[in-house]
């Protein structure tokens, strides 16, 4: 079906239910000699008549009337469904499609999901935690949370959370056999727990003190591609709890 058409079908409908063409044209918002030559294009195009004119009134023939039947249902379908969408209008509904960083998913999902749950009560909630940076308008997910570098340049990009500070850890039968270390220096003479990044390289410990940075590969005999399982393996394999190194 041509745009046209689509067009003249709806002039045709609101034409039949005032017969009356400026009535028609007031509603559409045309002029009623405007509307009078779209209707007359339209019969011609399709070689039926549809509205018997005079200049006082308009009516329907027969082919109009078996037109408006067969019209009427769609008509008011697209109407419905107009008004249902605009109804959504501050009522979200539907499920929410979310792809994070599991480093998201606990420190911006996870406190605000109840509250946005209970406000909304019509949402429904999908989330998908994962490292690697994907399309996800092609993967048909609503947003994504993760590192900046994720968004592409034609991407909104929005702030959802300010710096995180984030503590060196060990489990307390680890450092009962080994001296805690006081620097981050002294951590290339520890085993630690490697992480490596969806891209593949092995992630850098980062530290900073008054506007210096500093960056610090480290040795391990174990390495993960999850931090849950870096916790698991922590707790697992030197007693459950951990301690913080200042």
């Amino acid at each position: 079906m041509r745009r046209a058409d689509l067009a003249d079908l709806t002039a045709f409908v609101v034409v039949a239910d005032t017969l009356s063409f400026r009535a028609a044209a007031s509603r559409i918002g045309v002029t009623p000699s405007a509307l009078s030559h779209t209707m007359r294009q339209f019969e011609e195009r399709f070689g039926v008549r549809l509205l018997h004119r005079t200049t006082r009134s308009v009516a329907l023939t027969d082919a109009g009337l078996r037109l408006l039947d067969r019209l009427r249902p769609a008509v008011e379908e697209i109407s419905c469904g107009l008004a249902d969408l605009k109804g959504e209008q501050g009522h979200p509904l539907g499920c929410l499609r979310l792809y994070v960083t599991h480093l998201a998913a606990a420190a911006v999902i996870a406190p605000v999901w109840a509250r946005f749950l209970a406000q909304f009560s019509d949402v429904q909630l999908e989330i998908h935690t994962a490292e690697a940076p994907v399309d996800i308008v092609a993967k048909r997910f609503d947003a994504g949370i993760g590192p900046k570098d994720w968004a592409a340049a034609d991407m909104i990009a929005v702030r959802v959370m300010g710096p995180a500070r984030i503590a060196v850890v060990g489990a307390p039968a680890y450092f009962a056999r080994q001296r805690p270390p006081r620097t981050p220096d002294d951590l290339v003479h520890h085993n630690c727990v490697q992480y490596r990044r969806a891209a593949g390289a092995v992630f850098e410990w980062p530290f900073e003190r008054q506007g210096k940075s500093l960056r610090i590969s480290l040795d391990g005999r174990v390495m993960v591609n999850d931090t849950d399982l870096a916790i698991l393996w922590l707790a697992a394999n030197y007693n459950k709890g951990a301690v913080t190194i200042p």
